[in-house]
């Protein structure tokens, strides 16, 4: 028989207790999960039927009054996609209110994704909103779902509400990087940095901005100013690692992806971009490693090392076909 541990009555209650409480939270969310479908479907329906109701009556001032209502419902629907939106983005760890990242460390599962989609598909059924918040919260998801144009076109309508806001600004500014229009994301970093002097996060994209455009040394100027400001920062060190890595200082690259990998370990991005390294640097065994590693957590990294000019030095290596035809 094993030996009976005693414990004292208080702990024994404690431990009933934070029971009881995780229960009592899965149930609430459980709840208010379905307590939504469920008012989101009633909506859909009275929408339905004050439609088939206008298509049926001939008489303006009926038809007036149904077009209220169904404002209203629309409105009703908005507001619940609205709020489903956002929790969605916190539960994949994306929260609307903050900066996009452009090469970064955020990445979301392929299931987040879909489930994102279908987020911002029943709020772009709807009448646009007039809520910054809300809009914020459909751009943000355009973006983490990779439509970049829509979140584009959200972002320009949010700038019409308030032109002068810089995070907006900065989010504008991390999309064109993605629809690679980086002469509108410099001017939208720079006009954010303008209202916010020695933002971390928008010196960072504005030093991915400039890398996209070869800018090379004030791309390492504005990495060097944001870490001043935010030392450590995962996102950072591996961009300065690749603008290092491109031009070919390759201590200093290994180093920022090293320390990066530190704060954020086994990210396949950081594991990829050392992969490429090593693979310039002449060291096959340790690029080899690096890239399996990179694609045992991320698959879409098989895909971009068959083409990826940084490979070239080990890519009739038979070791490197057997990495990348593993999949």
């Amino acid at each position: 028989m094993g030996e009976y541990i005693w414990l004292p009555p208080l702990v024994l209650f404690l431990i009933a207790a934070v029971g009881w409480l995780l229960r009592e939270l899965h149930f609430r969310r459980e709840w208010r999960r379905k307590a939504t479908l469920d008012a989101s479907q009633t909506l859909k329906e009275k929408k339905t039927l004050i439609k088939e109701m206008m298509s049926q009556i001939d008489d303006e001032n009926q038809k007036e009054e149904l077009q209220l209502q169904l404002d209203e419902v629309n409105t009703a629907l908005l507001g619940l996609h609205a709020e489903r939106l956002r929790h969605t983005l916190k539960d994949a760890g994306l929260p609307p209110e903050e900066a996009l990242i452009a090469d970064g460390l955020s990445q979301l599962q392929p299931q987040q994704v879909t489930k994102l989609k279908g987020e911002v598909a029943e709020l772009g059924s709807l009448p646009p909103s007039d809520s910054i918040w809300d809009l914020l919260a459909l751009a943000n998801a355009y973006y983490y779902s990779g439509q970049y144009e829509d979140a584009r076109e959200t972002y320009d309508r949010i700038l019409s509400l308030n032109p002068s806001d810089p995070t907006i600004l900065h989010n504008r500014g991390v999309t064109y990087i993605k629809l690679e229009r980086y002469d509108e994301a410099l001017a939208d970093f720079n006009r954010s940095l303008e209202l916010r002097p020695d933002h971390p996060g928008t010196l960072t994209n504005r030093g991915v901005t400039y890398y996209h455009m070869e800018r090379y040394d004030e791309a390492l100027a504005d990495y060097n100013r944001s870490l001043e400001l935010r030392p450590d920062h995962p996102d950072t060190l591996m961009n300065r690692g690749v603008t290092y890595r491109y031009l070919k200082k390759y201590d200093d690259s290994r180093a920022d992806f090293n320390r990066s990998l530190e704060l954020k370990p086994d990210h396949p991005s950081t594991l990829y971009n050392l992969a490429c390294l090593f693979s310039l640097w002449g060291k096959t065994k340790d690029s080899l490693d690096y890239l399996k590693k990179a694609i045992e957590i991320d698959k879409k990294y098989c895909k971009d090392a068959k083409t990826d000019k940084d490979f070239d030095n080990i890519r009739d290596d038979p070791r490197f076909k057997k990495v990348i035809e593993s999949d």
